[in-house]
């Protein structure tokens, strides 16, 4: 599942979702950009949404960072007793453990969305994969088996198409 087309997905839909983090629910964007990518299989879209929002995480987690640097939280922290120190710690452990399941939550459930609209518009994906390169034409999963003399014919009159039948009417 893990491979490295995986990896190339998630650091792509993490690119996505750091450059649009001015928005609300832009790891679920993110998601949902390595998920498309990704492929047809939900699963698989999951995964790399998820490692997408984990490689989120970081450059997140540094902007929060320092925001709360330059507002003056956990400047400092010599200074407080240890009641107050506990305190710090245990909000700074909640804050991370928030942002953690907010960045890699979205982004796995924007890859499982991500790849259902794979599944739903199998042209769109595969000409975005192609033209971005990170799949190519001849890949297994979008080879495409030949047409047979059956398929065009509907299965209700499969016998009507037969050449036996049009001898006879000829």
């Amino acid at each position: 599942m893990g491979t490295r087309q995986t990896v190339i997905n998630a650091l792509i839909g993490a690119v996505v979702g750091v450059v649009l983090s001015f928005l609300p629910f832009s790891t679920l964007l993110g998601g949902i950009a390595s998920g498309f990518l990704e492929g047809p299989e939900e699963t698989d879209g999951a995964l790399a949404g998820g490692l997408a929002g984990l490689i989120m995480f970081v450059p997140i987690g540094l902007i929060a960072f320092a925001v709360f640097a330059f507002l003056g939280f956990g400047v400092g922290v010599g200074g407080l007793p240890v009641g107050g120190f506990f305190f710090f710690l245990v909000f700074l452990g909640f804050a991370v453990a928030t942002m953690l399941v907010y960045t890699v939550g979205l982004g796995a459930l924007g890859g499982y969305l991500g790849a259902y609209l794979a599944r739903e518009y199998p042209e769109k994906h595969s000409s975005t994969t192609e033209t971005i390169g990170t799949r190519s034409p001849d890949s297994r999963r979008e080879r495409r088996r030949e047409p047979t003399e059956t398929d065009g014919v509907e299965p209700t009159r499969w016998h009507e198409g037969r050449e036996d039948d049009r001898e006879g009417l000829e």
